[in-house]
């Protein structure tokens, strides 16, 4: 029987059980990340109240400043996110119910308190969506620091020709792949919501969306597909 294969373009592989739930089911996996993930200098705002982080990376680009965030509370989206800060030695404070900045600025508004200072440390390419909907939510003090960049890396086309899904893990590798849509008739599945309406920005229909927002998500759901 020949092999179907993966896709998958985030900028972390898949971990080994992944593979192997996929490779179980004839499910070879391929993991070509068409986004770069590049450190930049930063220094975070003083006497911040929250700390928001919004990926693994930008969780290892605060490490080394967690000693002066002892007295700020850190929320994080997702559950990839809350692992990264743990194994850095700090809890989060906050975990919204889906991994998503729009859920984490609802769900966190409650919390906050009128004249707070609070700071998203994030990539270059992030949404602007939830800090907008934040400051109109609370008076509050918004900022933004970003302490990472992100840049755009080409896929091989023999990638695209061979793939029978393709993981879109990002709006910024939906924006990778948009120019190369013609060059695949493979499935694409997205990793949420957010992604999904990029992908349908930039042209490309996805056919799978995840329902829990992250790696496992996707690969249950390419998995349910195959049982069709």
């Amino acid at each position: 029987m020949t092999s179907k294969q993966l896709v998958l373009t985030g900028s972390r592989g898949p971990t080994a059980e992944q593979v192997d739930r996929l490779q179980a089911e004839n499910i070879d996996v391929i993991h070509h990340p068409v986004i770069e993930t590049i450190p930049v200098a930063f220094q975070l705002p003083p006497h911040l109240d929250w700390l928001i982080v919004t990926s693994p990376t930008g969780v290892e680009r605060i490490t080394s400043h967690l000693d002066q965030l002892q007295q700020t509370k850190i929320a994080v989206v997702g559950s990839k996110t809350a692992a990264a800060l743990i194994k850095s030695g700090r809890t989060p404070d906050f975990v919204p119910s889906a991994f998503t900045g729009d859920v984490l600025v609802e769900e966190l508004c409650p919390f906050l308190r009128s004249g707070q200072r609070i700071c998203f440390a994030r990539g270059n390419r992030a949404r602007q969506e939830p800090l907008e909907h934040l400051r109109k939510q609370v008076e509050v003090d918004v900022l933004e620091v970003v302490t990472y960049e992100t840049k755009l890396r080409a896929m091989p086309p023999e990638l695209l020709r061979h793939a029978t899904y393709i993981g879109l893990q990002s709006p910024s590798a939906v924006e990778a792949l948009a120019p190369l849509r013609k060059q695949t008739e493979a499935i694409y599945v997205t990793i949420g919501p957010i992604t999904e309406q990029a992908a349908h920005r930039f042209g490309l229909t996805p056919r799978l969306v995840a329902q829990t927002f992250t790696l496992d998500g996707l690969i249950d759901c390419i998995l349910e597909e195959e049982l069709l």
